[in-house]
């Protein structure tokens, strides 16, 4: 599994639910292949298939979680 890294969190009201959903409606990911996801003050860490995560991080940088444009990167921990 690879973690990214997605610059939102509970300031911005998100919830892993959101994160989960953006993931499954943008990348066509199934539910079952998404990780743990952790939801900071200012940032969100999701788990997700390692031979997937470049194209997870296109589909998200290109759209939207709950309005709002977010960075999504690979997590550098």
């Amino acid at each position: 599994m690879a973690k990214l890294y997605i610059g939102a969190g509970r300031k911005l009201k998100i919830r892993p639910g959101d994160i989960v959903g953006a993931i499954a409606g943008e990348a066509n990911i199934p539910i079952s292949q998404i990780g743990a996801v952790q939801i900071g003050d200012r940032h969100s860490i999701v788990e997700v298939p390692e031979d997937k995560a470049s194209y997870i991080i296109a589909r998200l940088s290109a759209s939207t979680i709950k309005g709002k444009k977010v960075r999504v990167r690979r997590d550098q921990a």
